[in-house]
């Protein structure tokens, strides 16, 4: 147990808006007694009890750094990728969700959907448990690799005509700025819903979303720093416990899905995830 006050370094990944916001939701939310710093990636890494690093650049530099290391704001698959192995002192709070919490939304919005296609690039680390709970579920999982043999606008068209749904997975080479547009057009077009993975998603077309707000995360992250300050251990890996809903209601009437309210949403979500 570190005496008090434990010094916490939070390492930014750059100066952008959601970073900064993160790091300041931290800070709003940690008790007094913390001394924290906040850094952005290539400033001078003061000593620390323990670093917060925030977003995949920090989290890569810092996991060459051997030190007690709590990782938020990035995803499962790009924590799986660093050289460290999760430790009571190297840890992490994801920023995507859980495939359970996804299909219990697609269950709860559309409830008559049968068939989920999936659109990757790169093999998704979630892709074997969406498998398992879409078989125990008996839902039909359609999945499309985009690649030099299947291009974004074909993979897409062939994926659409065989799902009820388009569920969007963390996957940066596939949804992009350049992209995302083209894509939620076709999926308009063919009255395939996608759920997305932001309030941005939602705002741009998607069906709904289902996500953690910065305020979400620092919660949770303050409860792992201040339970690292009183035993030396972090938690185990984990997901956000707390999750907000956002449904483009437009949409859902276009698509002829019936509205649901975000807060009916939530409940019936953690009900069943």
């Amino acid at each position: 147990m570190h005496a008090n006050p434990t010094r916490i370094t939070l390492v930014l990944s750059d100066n952008t808006a959601a970073y900064q916001e993160l790091g300041s939701e931290i800070r709003s939310t940690l008790a007094k007694e913390f001394e924290l710093s906040v850094i952005s990636v290539g400033e001078d890494l003061a000593d620390a009890d323990l670093y917060v690093a925030v977003g995949m650049k920090a989290a890569e530099v810092l996991s060459l750094r051997g030190k007690p290391t709590l990782n938020v704001l990035l995803p499962r698959a790009g924590f799986e990728k660093l050289r460290r192995v999760p430790s009571s002192s190297y840890s992490a709070i994801f920023m995507d969700q859980p495939v359970q919490r996804q299909l219990a939304l697609i269950a709860s919005l559309l409830p008559n959907a049968t068939s989920i296609g999936v659109l990757y690039d790169t093999l998704p680390t979630e892709l074997d448990s969406l498998r398992k709970l879409a078989g125990i579920k008996h839902l039909n999982l359609h999945e499309q690799q985009v690649n030099k043999q299947h291009p974004l606008a074909g993979a897409l068209s062939a994926l659409l005509q065989e799902s009820d749904v388009l569920l969007v997975l963390p996957d940066n080479k596939v949804y992009r700025s350049d992209t995302i547009r083209n894509i939620l057009l076709e999926t308009y077009r063919a009255q395939v819903p996608m759920v997305g993975l932001s309030a941005n998603y939602v705002r741009a077309g998607a069906l709904c979303a289902i996500y953690s707000t910065p305020q979400q995360i620092a919660y949770q992250a303050a409860e792992a720093i201040e339970e690292f300050a009183e035993t030396g251990r972090l938690p185990a890996p984990q997901y956000t416990k707390e999750f907000e809903i956002s449904v483009n209601t437009q949409v859902a009437r276009s698509l002829g899905v019936p509205v649901k309210d975000a807060v009916q949403l939530r409940v019936e979500v953690r009900r069943h995830q």
